[in-house]
């Protein structure tokens, strides 16, 4: 474990292990491919093997010397972090960068412009470093004329470069841009270790870190921004209110609601998967394995719905979001749709047995 401690990534050590191995053998690839969920780590190991391939320290990534320094606060002249640009914003070089990423549903685009200022730069020999390093974040917002022209980079990168791209899945890419990375795919990482690093690396209070842990889903990047970004949690609250709400009201608020949700519909995705993972954790608390619950703070709750709701109710309000999630994918009317599921939601003086 001592020679993945200089990488000071949390989890995924097989990947730290491999990447190590190949950085010391001097056998690493031309592109690398790191998958899985929003804020599960992907940019952090990217930006770790930057440091790797540039480090002067004799054990690298040393996090001492002046390229890991540099790499760390993103001021590398030879490592670059690139990522798509908001939907509607005008892309131009000259301008002042786009203001960075309010959450991780917001939709942007990586543009041909922007894959053409990267081949523009890797063009070049380094400045400082031994290696011109690309950072591609979230590929898959990658439009056909942007994943089409950085084929040909893949294809033929120059002697140089080291790019790595990072994606939700390898299937959402061209399959010949994943077929010429190496590819890595991240998991999630144990409840358990991500609350531990929370508490010792980031000094979170106990407490909060086994929510945040528990809410996290084992991405860790997500728990440490809602450890320092308290409107993650304050708009989680609200959700959740949101749904507390609908099972108390009758079938004419809840249509009132519906209409009133659906007026913000890019916020929807969220809503909904919120309370998937709220009425998860009712079935769990029904089924008696409470233990597995993510939403520790509201167990209290959580007891009362169980005990209210019968198993096929619980299980049912499950379907319904789910679908009513998938539906909202395929452009359907929003305001129909919401309207579909909470005439579906059990009411709340329905006894279940």
């Amino acid at each position: 474990m001592d020679e993945l401690a200089n990488w000071r990534v949390v989890g995924h050590e097989w990947a730290v292990r491999g990447l190590a191995h190949s950085l010391a053998a001097d056998r690493v690839a031309h592109a690398y491919l790191l998958t899985g969920p929003h804020a599960i780590g992907k940019t952090t190991l990217a930006r770790a093997l930057a440091q790797a391939l540039e480090c002067a320290g004799a054990r690298p990534p040393c996090g001492e010397c002046d390229a890991c320094r540099k790499i760390a606060r993103n001021r590398h002249p030879d490592v670059q972090i690139i990522e798509g640009v908001p939907v509607g914003f005008k892309f131009d070089e000259k301008a002042p960068p786009p203001p960075p990423r309010s959450n991780d549903r917001e939709r942007r685009i990586l543009k041909i412009d922007q894959i053409r200022l990267v081949q523009h730069d890797l063009s070049r020999a380094p400045f400082q470093a031994r290696w011109k390093i690309m950072i591609l974040r979230r590929f898959e917002e990658a439009n056909e004329e942007a994943a089409n022209a950085f084929l040909k980079t893949l294809e033929e990168p120059p002697a140089h470069a080291r790019l790595i791209l990072t994606a939700r899945d390898a299937s959402v890419l061209l399959p010949t841009i994943a077929s010429r990375c190496q590819v890595l795919a991240l998991r999630p990482l144990p409840i358990a270790q991500v609350e531990q690093a929370l508490v010792e690396r980031w000094r979170v209070e106990p407490q909060t870190a086994l929510l945040l842990a528990r809410l996290s889903g084992g991405r860790l990047g997500w728990a440490v921004r809602a450890s320092a970004n308290h409107a993650l949690l304050d708009a989680r609250g609200a959700r959740l209110d949101a749904l507390a709400a609908v099972l108390r009201e009758g079938r004419a608020e809840r249509l009132s609601r519906a209409g009133d949700l659906a007026k913000d519909s890019d916020k929807l995705p969220e809503l909904l998967e919120e309370w998937l993972g709220w009425w998860r954790d009712v079935l769990l608390t029904h089924n008696g394995d409470a233990q597995r619950i993510a939403n520790v703070d509201r167990q209290d709750l959580l007891r009362e719905q169980a005990a209210r709701y019968s198993l096929e109710q619980i299980q049912a309000a499950l379907q319904n979001i789910q679908a009513t999630a998938q539906y909202l994918t395929q452009n359907v009317n929003a305001r129909l749709a919401l309207q579909v599921l909470f005439l579906k939601l059990p009411l709340a003086t329905h006894i279940g047995v």
